[in-house]
């Protein structure tokens, strides 16, 4: 059985004191789990996610990542602790070319890793690998994403959090996107993606949360939600079960 790698307990958090957003939310991760959030508008996904990340405060609860209790380490130290985090924007420097932004990003490691590290992430991701000297303002959102995932995952992260990447992308590039996350969870990193499409999110992943007003509704393996009609007309925006299982 696969070991926890992240455990949420009894986690509350909003961004004012008292107009928590989160609501005493407990979950917990398997170690190379890919698991999707999904839920309706407002419901509180993306908070919950920056939450973890050290981006939101915490009111009361506990975040816990590999055992070691991460609740109130800043951004920049749990990153340094395995966790990785990749917003929804601004999660490039679209002036620095694809080169410069892995080389900046590579520079919390030993000096004697980054160039490796760099080699690596251009192996996994080819499409950047060809446009090394690029301005990564000129990419294509489905390039930028790349790039994202490649300067968050370059530090070797215990677990891979994602918030909607698919966000303004066509149906093409969300594909590539998604088949890359799918790669990337293979190799072994525990995967958490935020996303508003439903039907992709679930069919890449292998367990889905359905997070509504702060609080977790529902927790289930991907494939049995994907297939149920009453989940997706009550929380998902579903009507038909044809409609989610199409």
């Amino acid at each position: 059985m696969s070991s926890e790698i992240l455990k949420l307990q009894g986690l509350v958090s909003g961004y004012q004191p008292d107009l928590p957003i989160i609501q005493g939310v407990d979950l917990s991760v398997s170690e190379g789990e890919f698991l999707v959030l999904l839920g309706p508008n407002g419901a509180g996904k993306s908070t919950l996610v920056k939450t973890i990340a050290g981006l939101v405060p915490v009111h009361s609860g506990r975040v816990y990542l590999a055992g070691a209790d991460l609740t109130d380490v800043p951004t920049h130290r749990k990153m340094r602790q395995g966790l990785g985090f990749v917003p929804q924007t601004e999660n490039i420097f679209a002036t620095m070319t694809i080169r410069e932004n892995l080389q900046l990003a590579a520079q919390i490691l030993p000096k004697a890793r980054r160039a490796a590290r760099i080699d690596a992430m251009l192996a996994m991701f080819p499409d950047l690998a060809s446009r090394q000297t690029t301005r990564s303002g000129a990419l294509s959102g489905g390039q930028r994403q790349m790039l994202a995932c490649a300067r968050t995952l370059i530090v070797e992260p215990q677990i891979l959090i994602l918030d909607e990447p698919s966000a303004g992308l066509s149906p093409k590039m969300v594909s590539e996107v998604f088949e890359q996350l799918v790669r990337i969870n293979a190799s072994g990193v525990t995967t958490i993606l935020v996303e508003q499409n439903v039907k992709a999110g679930l069919q890449i992943a292998s367990r889905g949360v359905i997070l509504v007003e702060g609080r977790v509704a529902h927790d289930a393996p991907a494939d049995g939600l994907l297939g149920d009609p009453v989940v997706s007309e009550l929380y998902l925006g579903g009507h038909k079960k044809e409609e989610v299982t199409a």
